[in-house]
């Protein structure tokens, strides 16, 4: 049954990692007996300013290794791309550094892939340690994800997941360069599958994704999944129209017919600023998916590589 078993691929990033890269390479190892073809991981570091590079390269690992080195930090969806464009397994893995994505569910995700299954998603469950604000964004991004997109994004989804190579295929011919790989892997399709894990405790450290960075990739996955509120802006602005002409009409009407003073600065003050307000959000709107088409028509790569070792 072992020898059955396809060439495995991990892709893990890392971004000032330096303390937990022993910890990671301990949990690497453990899997040699469960993993026997395994046949690479690949590093991908992301601009980290620490030791990571120096750890990775001196650090024995019983699977043979690979270190991706980008020249900044373009974040983690550009290092888990440039970590897959340079994946050679039929099965690819893609887990973070810091052990909250346990690497001892690799093997069952494995068996799934055994029994035809495409993509396995996972599906982490909530922790304790996770602040209540990340929590309460993260539920109101997928609701609004789930509400106005027609790719469905799981709640609690993670970029811990594993694809054969027709799937991972798929996935790497999509063109964008604004990469929301949650979202990407769904839309493809295929036969999938979602285990549920319980985030492992992070080996050393604070969570390296902050609350500006969780809003930037929620905008990067609206965008590109979503063109709900551009119909919406369209919506309220046709209903502002009609709104402001009934009421231009009234205007008129008390002024001309009935021969009466409008009354009521303070109203008119109200609803200019009302109006005002909203157009003002419907152009940041806008102004977003602006922003999405001005990236793409640059068509700057998502990542640079300085160096490949080995």
């Amino acid at each position: 049954m072992k020898d059955r078993l396809p060439l495995i691929s991990l892709v893990i990033p890392l971004f000032n990692e330096a303390e937990s890269i022993p910890l990671l390479f301990k949990a690497l190892n453990k899997l040699h007996a469960k993993l026997p073809t395994i046949s690479e991981v690949i590093f991908v570091d992301d601009g980290s300013q620490d030791q990571t590079q120096d750890l990775v390269n001196a650090t024995p690992l019983v699977f043979p290794k690979k270190l991706i080195q980008l020249s900044r930090n373009f974040g983690h969806q550009a290092a888990l791309l440039a970590g897959l464009e340079h994946a050679k397994g039929e099965i690819v893995v893609t887990l973070d550094g810091d052990l909250q994505h346990p690497p001892s569910l690799i093997p069952e995700m494995l068996k799934q892939h055994q029994k035809g299954i495409d993509i396995v998603f996972t599906m982490r469950q909530d922790d304790a340690s996770i602040p209540n604000i990340k929590k309460a964004l993260s539920r109101g991004f997928y609701w609004v994800m789930d509400h106005l997109s027609a790719t469905q994004i799981r709640h609690n989804a993670s970029d811990f997941r594993s694809m054969n190579r027709m799937a991972l295929q798929a996935v790497l011919n999509m063109p964008e360069r604004r990469k929301f790989l949650r979202g990407m892997v769904g839309w493809v399709g295929f036969c999938s599958i979602i285990l549920p894990f319980k985030v492992g405790q992070r080996a050393s450290g604070e969570s390296k994704y902050t609350i500006s960075k969780m809003l930037r990739l929620a905008f990067d996955g609206l965008t590109s999944f979503s063109t709900m509120p551009l119909y919406f802006s369209a919506v309220v602005g046709f209903l502002l129209s009609i709104l402001t002409l009934l009421y231009g009409i009234y205007v008129l009407y008390v002024s001309f017919i009935l021969n009466a003073v409008v009354a009521g600065w303070s109203s008119v003050i109200l609803v200019t600023l009302v109006i005002g307000s909203v157009l003002s959000f419907l152009l940041a709107i806008l102004g977003v998916y602006v922003a999405a088409i001005y990236d793409e028509v640059k068509n700057r790569p998502v990542y640079i590589i300085t160096n490949t070792n080995p």
